[in-house]
């Protein structure tokens, strides 16, 4: 027994001494900035190996970008320039944290400059790397995700993002070595909990991103949709500038995925509203200054009908031609103006749109045809026909679904109710003489949305009796609801 406390003895000194000699150094520090300065080539040498396997194994390169996985870590390029004439100085400085990570502080006092740089030993890593240690990983078939919380998670999102995946891939005509190359590879998805949480792992307070450096999304979404587009565009051009045009490159990810919480049809529809309202037109978002001055709230649901419109009527290879056109560098965006003359004309903008209009999943007027009662109790009436559902319904409707997710929690349901004690819903719709507005809790995105101030002639929603009535497609659910609802549920189950 002493013999084998005094060898566990030895191993516990022997493993720490590896791990202090393996340590960020001083010398290692500055060995690490001066190469980071110089630009050197021996830089992808002081990389984490699995980091800078991670970046670059979807071959996705950036015009005049050397490390890609330097991309926003970087110092600033104006700065670097004046340390290499001499004309700032730098401090270093190392904090030690937990097991073997570290964070090298770079500073040029002289201009209240700060950087930071995360070491796992004396590889360079990410703050993401970093700060997602110990998250749970769980792998399905096209992706990894890393999860803060795992119950805010579950399997439905999964197989959500599977199946956009495979849409897209269709619709970006990925070949067979392209679509085993992310099977194989993987989407890293991160979910965190909240904004604090994205601010840590990226330096910037947002709801979700597409990080250009690891190819990562992410998110506090668990469907988000929009930030895949941006990482599968790039995909499929492989080589690329740096920037795009963003009414080409929100435009496009708007118009297949949406915004983070939101699902692609509600976006559009709201840019259906724009454009035959005349409140904005797509002409007036063609430089990047005049995209901007219109908040984004408007001018991302009208170019993203737009992109749909020009994928649809120009076949996807022309289109990504056309994107490409439309990309440069900072400099050069900012003076692009998209030429009239790459568009297609008027007339086939205005014969989509009328097209378009044709497929809202939610009505207020249908003229009714053979529809019958699948339920109803003292708050709410469901009728169907072969296409639609009629509800007539007091304001808010929870819809249960076939069998719930065990352990999952809606962060929608718990925004909405407050304290009220989440038990597996699926839907919730809120109606009033406003608005509709239909949830998937599994997903915590808003899947459909009628507001009267946004239609066309602009129409309240119907109310008869303390009901609001109005139509939904039936395709807009995942399952039939006469398989969900049971006519024996009591009304507390139900509203």
């Amino acid at each position: 027994m002493h013999f084998i406390k005094i060898l566990l003895i030895q191993i516990i000194l022997i493993f720490s001494t590896y791990l202090f000699s393996q340590s960020l150094t001083k010398d290692k520090a500055e060995e690490f900035i001066q190469l980071l300065i110089e630009e050197s080539d021996d830089l992808q040498e002081l990389v984490l190996p699995e980091e800078l396997k991670l970046s670059n194994r979807f071959n996705i390169n950036y015009d005049d970008v050397k490390f890609k996985f330097l991309i926003s870590y970087d110092i600033d390029h104006s700065l670097r320039d004046k340390i290499k004439k001499n004309k700032e100085n730098y401090e270093v400085q190392i904090h030690k944290l937990k097991k073997d990570f570290s964070r090298l502080e770079f500073r040029v006092p002289a201009m209240n400059y700060q950087k930071d740089f995360y070491f796992k030993g004396k590889y360079l890593t990410s703050p993401i790397y970093y700060h997602t240690f110990g998250w749970k990983l769980i792998e399905s078939e096209h992706f990894i995700f890393v999860v803060s919380d795992p119950g805010l998670f579950n399997s439905y999102c999964i197989e959500n993002l599977e199946k956009f995946v495979n849409s897209i891939s269709t619709v970006l005509e990925f070949d067979e070595e392209q679509i085993k190359n992310i099977q194989s590879q993987k989407i890293y998805y991160f979910l965190c909990k909240n904004e604090d949480e994205i601010e840590k792992l990226t330096s910037f307070r947002t709801r979700g991103i597409y990080n250009l450096a690891f190819d990562y999304v992410i998110t506090t979404f668990n469907n988000h949709y929009h930030e895949l587009m941006h990482l599968l565009i790039n995909y499929k051009l492989q080589k690329l500038p740096l920037y795009t045009h963003p009414f080409f490159q929100e435009g496009f990810a708007v118009a297949f995925g949406g915004r983070g919480g939101k699902e692609p049809g509600v976006i559009l529809d709201l840019g259906l509203f724009l454009q035959q309202s005349n409140m904005l037109g797509y002409s007036e978002l063609l430089s990047k200054q005049s995209f901007y001055q219109v908040d984004v709230s408007l001018s991302y649901p009208l170019s993203g009908l737009y992109n749909l419109f020009l994928v649809d009527k120009l076949g996807i290879d022309t289109y990504l031609k056309l994107y490409l056109k439309y990309s440069g560098s900072a400099e050069e965006i900012n003076q692009m103006v998209i030429s009239r003359n790459d568009l297609p004309n008027i007339n086939s903008w205005e014969s989509f749109l009328v097209g378009y209009s044709c497929h809202r999943t939610i009505e207020i007027e249908k003229e009714q045809n053979n529809f019958s009662d699948i339920f109803h109790n003292s708050s709410v009436r469901i009728y169907e026909d072969s296409t639609h559902y009629f509800f007539q319904m007091k304001d808010t409707l929870l819809i249960p679904a076939k069998s719930n997710l065990s352990e999952f929690q809606s962060k929608k349901f718990v925004e909405v109710f407050k304290d009220r004690e989440y038990s597996g819903e699926k839907y919730l719709m809120i109606a009033n003489s406003n608005e509709v507005a239909i949830y998937n809790l599994y997903t915590n995105n808003l899947i459909s949305n009628y507001i009267s101030s946004f239609s066309v002639p602009m129409k309240l929603v119907p109310e008869k009796e303390g009901f609001f009535e109005f139509y939904v497609l039936k395709n807009l659910f995942d399952e039939p609801l006469s398989e969900i609802i049971n006519r024996k549920v009591p009304d507390s189950d139900l509203d």
